[in-house]
């Protein structure tokens, strides 16, 4: 298990933020060429992206944190807990991680199909009909062109969507965001280019998949060193059929957890289509960019540490534990604050400067989105923390708050003139019933956390520093 310290956390901003940039830094001119519809369309487009987190159905997560118990120690996988290993056990079974990929490249292959079956026949329908309510009155050849290239580039995301899982499973924290900057830095390039050249939509679609050739591709070259090469060629691996066995039951789990994201945000955005215009659509979609910039810096502290934070659990050692709890979750709150303060006061002026054709939200609907936002990445990272111990208690209700926020999202458009505010409304209101306060207090009895925890830990830092 490689080590994580500070430089990971740094190298983490970095690729975090070229992540979520590298769609923001080709935005202001995405909003000066593009005309209202079409960027309405690319976020159509990007919600169908968001599919693949539902196909995958919890299995990168499952994945990911059994190869960290692989390179922990562990000689053993279990359906639901883990097998605790002593601190100075540094050895690899590399038949056991054998299995693992190999069984994760079936699984991926799979998915990647089943999208690639439902994308071609759900098409014909669905965009056509997208075309006719807007009357749209573009290059509709170009945009079936960029949707049928967008599809297949889905699919081969989708098929090599475990690679993320084999370096930040690993602890190769650094190695991954230095990756993803090369990634999406050949986003940005070759997406601006094709953009000046006037190429439209297709620029944004040509841009992606040229960001995850190359990070796809180095990925696999980082992770297959000459040594796990050597290692894993001459080890035995176990039936794939067993390893699934293993992985299923808490990946199912999660699995349902994915399915309420997906009714929450992709289920949404392509429902509301039907009752906003693209115009409003595009309102709605820009804003939410530079507040989903906002949530993943916020999360990039938990994020970087979660590897280290499964160790630590592994290994027994429970201190260390709620040091990094405090570190993640206190970094979040403040980031937030700072960060969602800034949008607000500057987001105006900024679409004004770069003469956009699309605008943000009201600075009110904005305000209650980021307040919304942040108790939503806070019981999502709660739920993220508990999956440590290779338990999913929140499945149950994980679903049943996804159909209310489908539902109440729903009636509201339906049968209110709230319009865009519907969406941030139906799905604040619905998950307030349970989900965002539920998980945290669960975290909070697990580690035994109390108040004078957090005042003391924000007290150490002011005094000491970030470290």
């Amino acid at each position: 298990m490689e080590q994580i310290g500070r430089k990971d956390v740094i190298w983490n901003f970095a690729g975090t933020f070229m992540r979520i940039a590298s769609g923001l830094l080709v935005l202001p001119l995405v909003l000066h060429l593009l005309p209202s519809k079409e960027v309405g369309l690319w976020n159509i487009f990007l919600t169908i992206g968001g599919l693949a987190a539902l196909l995958d159905f919890g299995f990168s997560n499952a994945f990911s944190r059994n190869i960290t118990y692989v390179f922990s120690g562990a000689k053993e996988l279990k359906s639901e807990g883990y097998v605790t290993v002593a601190e100075n056990d540094k050895s690899i079974d590399y038949g056991l991680l054998k299995s693992l990929i190999a069984a994760m490249r079936r699984y991926y292959a799979i998915i990647a199909g089943i999208f690639l079956l439902v994308f071609f026949v759900a098409s014909p329908f669905y965009l056509p009909y997208i075309f006719e309510k807007n009357n749209y009155q573009g290059n509709i050849a170009t945009v079936w062109i960029a949707w049928i290239v967008y599809g297949i580039l889905v699919a081969y995301q989708l098929y090599t969507y475990y690679y993320s899982s084999l370096l930040l499973g690993r602890g190769f924290v650094k190695k991954y965001q230095q990756i993803v900057i090369i990634g999406h830095g050949s986003r940005i390039l070759s997406s601006v280019i094709m953009l000046l050249l006037g190429f439209g939509l297709i620029s944004l679609v040509f841009g992606q998949l040229i960001s995850d050739v190359v990070n796809r591709i180095l990925c696999y070259s980082t992770f297959y060193d000459k040594e796990t090469k050597q290692q894993m060629a001459c080890s035995n691996k176990k039936s794939v059929k067993e390893i699934m066995a293993v992985m299923t039951p808490n990946a199912l789990k999660v699995g349902v957890t994915v399915i309420r994201g997906f009714l929450m945000y992709q289920g949404i955005l392509l429902m509301a289509p039907l009752y906003l215009s693209l115009t409003v659509i595009g309102e709605f979609g820009t804003t939410r960019q530079f507040i989903e910039l906002i949530s993943s810096i916020g999360m990039i502290v938990f994020n970087t540490y979660f590897p280290k934070m499964t160790h630590y659990r592994v290994t027994g050692d429970m201190d260390s534990l709620k040091r990094l709890w405090l570190k993640s979750n206190t970094f979040l709150l403040f980031f937030y604050i700072i960060a969602g303060t800034g949008f607000v006061v500057i987001g105006p002026y900024f679409m004004a400067l770069i003469h956009s054709k699309t605008n943000f939200l009201a600075s009110g609907l904005i305000v209650i989105y980021l307040i919304i936002s942040y108790m939503e990445v806070n019981s999502g990272m709660s739920t993220a923390f508990l999956t440590i111990k290779n338990e999913v208690p929140f499945f149950k209700s994980n679903l049943i708050s996804g159909f209310l926020a489908f539902i109440a999202v729903f009636l509201l458009l339906q049968f209110s003139t709230l319009g865009v505010a519907s969406i941030i409304l139906g799905i604040g209101l619905s998950q307030m019933v349970y989900q965002y306060w539920k998980w945290p207090l669960v975290v909070k009895k697990d580690l035994q956390l109390t108040a004078g925890n957090y005042f003391g830990f924000i007290g150490n830092v002011i005094k000491h520093g970030w470290k």
